[in-house]
Parts: C-alpha cells; sequence; structure tokens
C-alpha cells in the first residue's frame, strides 16, 4: 500500500538534518493520503523537576504542574485509594518544588 503524507516545512527540515527522530501520528484524509502531526517534544526546559509515582508521574516546571496517572482496573489495588494515596505523594513534592524554585 502507498500513502502520501504532507508534512509542515519544519518537519521536513529536521528530517534532512537527520540527527534525530521525529514521532507523531498520521491523520488519513482519505485511503491514500494523509497528514502527519509532529507530537509536541519540549526537553530540556529550565526549572522542570519530576517524580515517578507508582502509577504515572508528576511534573512542575515554572509555567505549569502536572499530574499523570494510570491504573490497570486488573491490577490489586483499589484505584481510588491509589489516586487518593498518590496525589497527596504529588502534593508534597510539589509543595517542596515550589519552595526550591
Amino acid at each position: 500500500m502507498t500513502i502520501n503524507i504532507q508534512i509542515s516545512d519544519a518537519v521536513y527540515a529536521k528530517l534532512l538534518n537527520g540527527t534525530s527522530r521525529i514521532q507523531g501520528s498520521i491523520g488519513l484524509v482519505n485511503p491514500t493520503e494523509g497528514n502527519f502531526n509532529a507530537h509536541n517534544r519540549i526537553r530540556n526546559q529550565p526549572n522542570h523537576q519530576y517524580m515517578k509515582l507508582p502509577h504515572g508521574r508528576v511534573s512542575v516546571n515554572d509555567e505549569k504542574v502536572r499530574l499523570h496517572l494510570c491504573i490497570n482496573r486488573d491490577e490489586a489495588v483499589v484505584p481510588a485509594r491509589a489516586i487518593e494515596k498518590e496525589s497527596l505523594l504529588a502534593s508534597d513534592y510539589v509543595t517542596l518544588m515550589d519552595e526550591c524554585l
């Protein structure tokens, strides 16, 4: 199968540069044509700190705080208790990072 993909000029320049991979998704317009949408990956942000949690991660920087949890239904934990416990851990971490930043 052949698919024609349309990409932005910036993504094309990165491809020609060849220094790194470009991750993204393809949105099909029809069965043989699609648009490539590169994922935004922001790395090496100043004052960006994160902590891994048993079911996710919390990250803190100058602009925002993010909490991401993913608990499988077939795990031997009660999801509501895991959310409560890990959100308290995240809260303590954010408080500590606010004092440091």
